[in-house]
């Protein structure tokens, strides 16, 4: 057979791409000949191909400078669409660039498909130019979101003399999910239900073409949004969070959580390994959660040595029931983590787990990965090791049981101070195995946590707890009220045993060169001026997952994991079984448990969109509930912090229920100044100075919209002098 000459030599685009996405080490035109066993000559016809596959978008997922000595390539980039912006087009996040960037679409549609948040593309980007967001033109579409859509169902406006036929507006529906901004025509249809007005449905988003509307077909009336349990509902449906566990996931936690919970493993029962596991049934360890978890991950226990403290912090050994490859495992992987919404809670892993087996609960035989730590009074962690073990949890304990056992007792030396009395309160004398506890272990615990909280200080940690509110449910799941959630000392000194645990845990996985993710939090940038010349608050950066180690800025140390809440987190399971196949002799079993190295940063990835998914699938729910709690209050004025200002309006947080919204500058009255033309950038009123230096600003609540979550305000009328 006579040899192929010219681009008809070259390999296959797919082969090509798969040649380049293997592996991050650069490599340029003539390496990649050598390793297809091409000849030089090809170079040229090599540049074309590559050219022509950078069209088609076949380069976008590149490692970072896989590529050298090839220019002339247009710029492409794997994207992920996050929300619609006010004039329809798609706003898109870009996963592999280190700043975060956000690209404008130029087109909402691709293929006959309207783009929505969730659709993972390929886009061309185009050229930067001054400040304003980038642009890109979609290329090919990788994954979809859901075309499945809550909405609200309204009725066609009636024809009259004043609306013609030909300007009456056809049946509507208005997305629940508030990134969508664009009204969809429902396509009639005579099977499917007719919805009251008003009322939620879930609809089939049909394909349509650049400038026809987008159009739906009705599928489910789910009723009104105020009913109780539709806003957890609408919020998990428009998060896309999985709710319901396939039958063999079911199948395979009732299977596992019957495995024998063996006090010696060196049982052929163990499913890890033939290391004995260490007797922890004799310390009084305890769990401390909120009154209404059910999902117990870790237990503490401390005791004072003549020079410091020792703790044991015990933690589930989900790696235990969870087999890397299992079905329970690809579920728990894809799920990321439990999602804890008011009144409702979605597991990563099956309750016969979660709830269950894996659960510490009081009195019961648990096995467990501990963490057992020597630290000098002032809180250093002197000494460390890791061991399997087997506890029975001693007791279980809330937040408000300790912080009643401790009373006002805050210094560091206890030795002064009375001891706790448990059966003074009835909440805890409820609890029979409360009296059995060691008298001191609740003051050597607080004074154990000092110790660590002191070393934080002297790290240079600044405390700065968030407001966070609670939502409180009537008997029907109703909203009766919204507080702001104590952060009692008790939750400092359980933050402090965990902290410390998931230190020695990141560090385990650097002293064994062990492969691992670690929780990374850059330095903010420091801050410049801002429009007015006046300083502009830094930046806040956020954690994140990574497959390489790096410094926790917020927690001021070099190295730090996930590792103490492995029933609800898939990132400390991976923890787990990499300091796991640390411990283990065998090889076979080690290599089982040792996470792939090559997957990690993809994984890392996921786990960050499953975090962010779940922390704004809870902050919607809480923001429907409050719109329907708020409902009585249209027409009142209420109070609102100013957090943001932006060059159209007021970022506001509501005092009443934590609920965030927004002030439009165009709903200022005039008299504002902020419809002056003599200000053409309006300097100092865009950067929010004005209304920052008060801190709270009067609005009246005009509307409520429950399926969204929203609320409409408008400022509240100046009093003038008499």
């Amino acid at each position: 057979m006579q040899k192929r000459s010219g681009a008809a030599a070259l390999p296959d685009p797919a082969a090509l791409r798969t040649f380049l996405e293997a592996d991050r080490t650069p490599v340029s035109p003539p390496d990649i000949l050598r390793a297809f066993g091409l000849p030089t000559h090809l170079k040229a016809a090599l540049r074309t191909h590559l050219h022509a596959m950078a069209v088609a978008g076949d380069l976008a997922c590149l490692p970072p400078g896989r590529l050298k000595g090839v220019t002339g390539l247009p710029e492409t980039a794997r994207a992920i669409i996050t929300r619609m912006g006010r004039d329809g087009l798609p706003l898109a996040h870009l996963p592999d660039d280190p700043r975060g960037s956000t690209v404008a679409l130029v087109t909402p549609h691709l293929d006959g498909n309207l783009l929505i948040p969730g659709d993972e593309l390929i886009l061309r980007l185009r050229p930067a130019t001054g400040r304003t967001r980038r642009e890109g033109r979609p290329i090919r579409l990788l994954s979809t979101a859901s075309r499945q859509i809550a909405a609200v169902f309204q009725p066609a406006s009636p024809s009259s003399a004043e609306n013609p036929p030909s300007q009456a507006r056809p049946d509507q529906l208005i997305p629940c999910d508030r990134r969508l901004t664009r009204p969809l025509n429902v396509v009639p249809d005579a099977a499917s239900p007719r919805p009251a007005p008003g009322d939620v449905v879930l609809a089939d988003l049909l394909p349509t073409q650049d400038g026809q509307p987008p159009q739906a077909r009705l599928r489910t009336v789910l009723g009104p949004a105020t009913v109780p349990g539709m806003p957890a509902t609408l919020s998990l449906l428009t998060h896309t969070v999985p709710t319901e566990f396939p039958a063999e996931v079911e199948e395979e936690a009732c299977r596992v959580a019957q495995m024998p919970v063996a006090p010696d493993a060196s049982d052929a029962a163990s499913a890890l390994s033939s290391e004995r596991r260490t007797d922890l049934r004799s310390l009084p360890l305890v769990t401390i959660d909120d009154a209404t978890a059910k999902d117990f991950d870790d237990a503490i226990w401390a005791e004072r040595t003549a020079d410091g403290f020792r703790l044991i912090i015990a933690i589930a050994d989900v790696a235990y029931y969870v087999a890397p490859g299992s079905a329970l495992d690809a579920e728990a992987r894809k799920r990321g983590n439990s999602v804890y919404l008011p009144g409702r809670v979605v597991p990563m892993l099956p309750p016969a787990l979660s709830a269950g087996v894996c659960s510490l609960k009081p009195g019961e035989d648990r096995l467990c990965l501990f963490t057992e730590l020597e630290i000098t009074p002032t809180g250093q962690i002197r000494s460390g090791k890791l061991g399997r073990g087997i506890m029975r949890s001693a007791a279980r304990l809330t937040y408000q049981d300790v912080q009643q056992a401790l009373g006002n007792a805050t210094s560091p030396d206890q030795t002064a101070s009375p001891q706790p009395d448990f059966n003074s309160s009835p909440a805890l004398a409820a609890n029979a195995s409360l009296s059995a506890l060691p008298p001191d272990l609740m003051r050597t615990l607080q004074a154990a946590a000092l110790a660590l909280q002191a070393d934080a200080t002297a790290r240079g940690v600044v405390s700065q707890p968030e407001e966070e509110y609670r939502v409180t449910l009537d008997e029907d799941g109703q909203p009766v009220d919204f507080s702001l959630r104590e952060r009692l000392p008790a939750h400092d000194l359980v933050a402090s045993f965990m902290i410390a645990a998931n230190r020695f845990a990141a560090e385990e996985l650097m002293r064994h060169n062990a492969p691992g993710l670690f929780r990374v939090h850059p330095a903010p940038p420091p801050p410049s001026g801002d429009s007015t010349g006046g300083p502009r608050q830094p930046a806040r950066m956020q954690a994140r997952y990574a497959a390489s180690p790096g410094r926790h800025y917020g927690l001021a140390v070099e190295h730090y994991a996930h590792f103490t809440s492995p029933i609800r987190r898939y990132a400390d399971l991976v923890t787990h079984r990499a300091l796991l196949a640390t411990l283990e002799r065998d090889a076979r079993i080690a290599a089982s448990l040792q996470p792939d190295r090559s997957d990690l940063p993809a994984l890392a990835e996921h786990l960050q969109l499953t975090e962010r998914r779940a922390a704004s699938a809870v902050q919607t729910c809480q923001d429907r509930l409050a719109a329907i709690f708020l409902t009585p209050f249209i027409g009142h004025t209420l109070q609102a912090h100013v957090t943001v200002a932006t060059r159209s309006g007021l970022a506001v947080t509501l005092t009443k229920t934590g609920t965030p919204s927004f002030l439009s500058f165009l709903a200022l009255p005039d008299d504002s100044g902020m419809h002056d033309d003599s200000l053409p950038m309006r300097s100092d009123l865009s950067s929010g100075t004005r209304f920052l230096n008060s801190g709270l600003l009067p609005v009246v609540l005009t509307a409520t919209h429950p399926a969204q979550g929203t609320l409409t305000l408008a400022p509240a009328p100046r009093r003038h002098a008499s």
